[in-house]
Order: C-alpha cells, then sequence, then structure tokens
C-alpha cells in the first residue's frame, strides 16, 4: 500500500446550492455490473433516500451538467415521491429509470414493487409511468436489471427468497409477473436461515448471473421470454453472504462482494459457455473486525477498483486490478474516518467516484485521474439515501 489520508469533517466541503433542505418534500415529484460502455460526461444523478420508517422518501434529480472550478456542479431540480427506493436502474437508452420499492406490503397484501420513470431529456425530471406489484410473498425486494434487448425487468426478492420477471413496454411501463424462481438453502449466519436473492446482472450473451446473501450461491441462469432457467450453481465459502457482484469490462472476471466478511473474490468467467470456472484470492477489504457490508464500484476501463464499507469508516480503498489473473492489490486509502458508505458508484466517464452515506445523510465525490482519488467532498445532503443512477446519455 502506498498511500493513507485521513478525513477530517472541516476538510469535507458541502457545495454551494447542492443541498436539498430548502425544498419542499411533501409535493410528489452507481452499478457496477456489464454497465454502460460510453465516455459520456454525466449529466443528470437520481438518488433514493428513506426507508426504514423515514417520515420522508422519494427520488432526488440533480442536474449535474456545467460546474464550478473544481468541476463539481450539483443543481437540485426536483423531487419525486417513491416508497423505499432501494435500488435504481436505467434501460440502456437511459430514458427510463426503474425503481425497487423494499416494502412488506402493498395494497393490504404481502408484495414489494417496483415503478417506472419516464426521462425529460432536456431537465432531467422524473414522471411516473406506473407501479406494478411483485408476486405474493415477494417481499423487500434488493435489486433489479433491465434485459439488453429492453424487453423485461429481473428482481432480486430478499424478503421472499425469489426472482421476479416483469415485461416492459415500449412506453416503459412495467407489466404484471409474468416469470417466478423461487430458491432455497441456506448458511451457518444467523442472517442466513433462508436464501437471500441480493443482486442480478446480466453478462455479455444476456444470461443472469446473481447473488444469494442465504444460501452462499452464485448462480447462472438463461431468460427465455419470462422463464428462468437455472444453467449452473457456484457454491461460495459458507458464512461470506455475497451481496454485490460485477463484471471486469472483459467479461472474463467477476467480482463478488460478501456482505457477512469484509472481503472481495474474482471469479473466472466463461463467457462462451456461462459457467463460473474458478476462485482467485480473497483479498480482505478492511483492517477492522465485524466490519463486513463491502460496497465496491469498478473504473470503466477495468484497470481499478474500489471499496468501501457500510459499517465501518475506513474511507475508500483504491485496488489495482491484474489483467489476467484478477488479483487485487492495494495502492491507496482516501479519508480513512469519514463517512460509512452505504453505496458507492463510478460514473461512466471513469472521472468522478459518487458515494452515499445513511448515517451522515449526504452524497459524496472524490475526483479520479488515472487511479488518483481526490479528498472527497460533499456534494448534497439528503436523508437517508438509498440508491442512485447516473444518466449520461
Amino acid at each position: 500500500m502506498k498511500n493513507r489520508s485521513r478525513w477530517s469533517r472541516r476538510e469535507f466541503v458541502q457545495m454551494a446550492g447542492s443541498s436539498l433542505g430548502a425544498m419542499s418534500f411533501g409535493s410528489p415529484l452507481l452499478a457496477l455490473g456489464t454497465g454502460t460502455s460510453g465516455r459520456a460526461a454525466t449529466r443528470f444523478a437520481y438518488v433514493g433516500f428513506g426507508g426504514d420508517g423515514a417520515k420522508e422518501e422519494g427520488i432526488a434529480v440533480f442536474d449535474l451538467r456545467g460546474g464550478d472550478i473544481r468541476g463539481w456542479r450539483w443543481k437540485p431540480v426536483g423531487v419525486m415521491s417513491s416508497a423505499a427506493p432501494s435500488s435504481l436502474t436505467l434501460d440502456a437508452s437511459e430514458r427510463f429509470l426503474y425503481a425497487v420499492n423494499e416494502v412488506d406490503e402493498y395494497e393490504g397484501l404481502p408484495s414489494g414493487t417496483v415503478e417506472a420513470y419516464a426521462i425529460d431529456g432536456a431537465d432531467g425530471t422524473l414522471k411516473r409511468v406506473n407501479r406494478q406489484r411483485l408476486s405474493l410473498s415477494a417481499t423487500a425486494p434488493r435489486h433489479a436489471a433491465v434485459s439488453p434487448v429492453g424487453s423485461a425487468l429481473v428482481v432480486a426478492v430478499h424478503g421472499g427468497g425469489a426472482y421476479n420477471v416483469l415485461p416492459l413496454g415500449k412506453d416503459g411501463s412495467v407489466g404484471a409477473v409474468l416469470g417466478i424462481l423461487k430458491e432455497t438453502g441456506s448458511g451457518p449466519h444467523e442472517r442466513q436461515r433462508s436464501a437471500h436473492p441480493q443482486m442480478v446482472v446480466f453478462d455479455r450473451a444476456g444470461r443472469l448471473v446473481t447473488a444469494d446473501l442465504g444460501s452462499d450461491r452464485l448462480s447462472v441462469m438463461s431468460l427465455d421470454a419470462a422463464r428462468i432457467n437455472v444453467l449452473g450453481r457456484y457454491s461460495v465459502q459458507a458464512g461470506d453472504g455475497p451481496s454485490q457482484i460485477g463484471f471486469h469490462p472483459d467479461g472474463r472476471l467477476l467480482f463478488v462482494a460478501n456482505e457477512l466478511e469484509a472481503s472481495v473474490v474474482c471469479y473466472g468467467y466463461d463467457v462462451s459457455e456461462g459457467r463460473i470456472v474458478g476462485r482467485g484470492e480473497r483479498v480482505a477489504t478492511s483492517r477492522a473486525a465485524n466490519t463486513g457490508g463491502v460496497v465496491m464500484a469498478m473504473d470503466p476501463a477495468g484497470d481499478f477498483l474500489y471499496t468501501a464499507h457500510r459499517r465501518g469508516n475506513d474511507g475508500v480503498s483504491v485496488w489495482r486490478i491484474a489483467r489476467d489473473s484478477g488479483e487485487l492489490q492495494q495502492v491507496e486509502v482516501i479519508d480513512e474516518g469519514g463517512p460509512r458508505l452505504h453505496q458507492i458508484t463510478m460514473t461512466a466517464d471513469g472521472k468522478s467516484l459518487l458515494g452515499l452515506s445513511r448515517e451522515d445523510d449526504g452524497v459524496f465525490g472524490w475526483r479520479v485521474a488515472n487511479g488518483q482519488v481526490s479528498r472527497g467532498v460533499r456534494l448534497a445532503s439528503l436523508a437517508g439515501p438509498m440508491s442512485m443512477a447516473v444518466k449520461s446519455l
């Protein structure tokens, strides 16, 4: 490791005009994965906030165009009401935004929901297209991904231990659930009494790759219309609790962040066959005990991986990726003692790392150049941020 920097609260500067404190919240208004391959400059950001009994919740919209002398500009545009938007995802055209509502009940029935929004290309504002319930007992959904052809939304359901497939209309609307895959399994940890799907991404061939915290399992699946077919299972080390997954840009390496152990593991991936073919070295991402909850983001060029922790303020770690093996070498730690980060996201141009902190009620940013990360700044104050998506097209 080459460098460490510690964080001082006085050094974390909040950008002028970026706070949403003056906005009315009473009126309705990151991923890692195969990702966006372009290098276009960022235009708008969407931040879901609330959940956990919060008084206010919704999706905040920010205009990122322009900027001051430091290159930052987070101008609040508006807020759209939304129930516990725990995951936000854009379709490939970036014309539509989909929100996963991490709720346990909808209209008197035990079910989570998803929402579709149309994005105004001029000012980034949102217009709700519709809200759709998930299958019965599909509670507390955690993540969703849009199929490469844009015809379906696949949702990973934590509470119900299942995956739901919902059709997407040309107008961006979400149709009723057409396909369900119920998962089983458990692990040694108290949080692993049943299957708990956490995340779903698509590989280059359009297959699904999923992470299940409860069953300590990665899966590769195909999506045939509305039917999910399991192609292969891969058991990880017992008690890891895989929660976040993402492909290297070349598609041959799959990185997995473990929720119950503060670690990241790289797996080989056969793109042509759709198989996980080997496991690399486990890398501990924190020096502190019982940190867990690791989150990660990859730079678009595939040279560096960035990690942080939801339950620790040990800063942002920068890891160099060996292209042939996926081996990670820690090169820098930024802002130790800084905010606990619930999510980190790399912008498509590779110039900014963005983070959400529920404990510190804010959106934070770090400038990135050739893997070197600047000291962080607070970009916006927002109560209980949960999720983020950035529009570039």
